[in-house]
């Protein structure tokens, strides 16, 4: 379960497609996650006046009018740009070292994925915000809360795995070993 190998691919290969795959599988699942979060709100609406990622920015003495900035869409709809940077950009982050890690460790793909996920939101949502402050500690936090970030992670880590099996699948130059 725990035994690493050495990969067929180069160190430059791995981290040059780690960081391209990444881009691509985080920019979908990022979309996912999204989609999934429109059908079950994490949060209710006050509790969202500041979302998690927004508050912790402000944690980190980012200026609340930066967290909050927004464009106008569809001459009404608005459109939080920063959170959807933060958004993103975890999720970019994390399918790149799912791929690199992949490499590496065929487990980190367990169950299509999906073990990524729950270790991704455990780590989050049950020990590190919690820990600063950033939202409830996870006993005092509501059961829906739970629920759609648990499965939200879960479909979100599942679309990372599938988007990268695509690609390595379909790059016929590459040396990047599946998952």
């Amino acid at each position: 379960m725990f035994s690493l190998k050495k990969p067929v691919a180069s160190i430059k290969e791995i981290i040059l497609k780690s960081i391209w795959f990444g881009f691509i599988a985080g920019m979908i699942s990022g979309m996912v996650k999204i989609g999934w979060e429109a059908i079950l709100p994490p949060r209710t609406i006050a509790r969202n006046l500041t979302n998690p990622p927004q508050q912790m920015m402000e944690q980190f003495g980012v200026p609340h009018s930066l967290t909050h900035a927004y464009v106008l869409y569809s001459q009404d709809q608005k459109v939080f740009w920063f959170s959807l940077i933060l958004h993103f950009s975890f999720s970019i982050f994390f399918a790149a070292v799912f791929v690199f890690v992949a490499q590496y460790w065929k487990a980190i793909a367990l169950w299509q994925g999906t073990a990524y996920g729950i270790f991704i939101w455990i780590v989050w949502h049950v020990i590190l915000m919690p820990a600063m402050g950033t939202i409830p500690a996870p006993w005092n936090q509501p059961f829906d809360e739970h629920f759609s970030e648990f499965f939200g992670h879960i479909v979100w880590a599942w679309a990372i795995a599938a988007c990268v099996y695509y690609l390595i699948a379909k790059d016929k130059k590459g040396h990047l070993e599946n998952i």
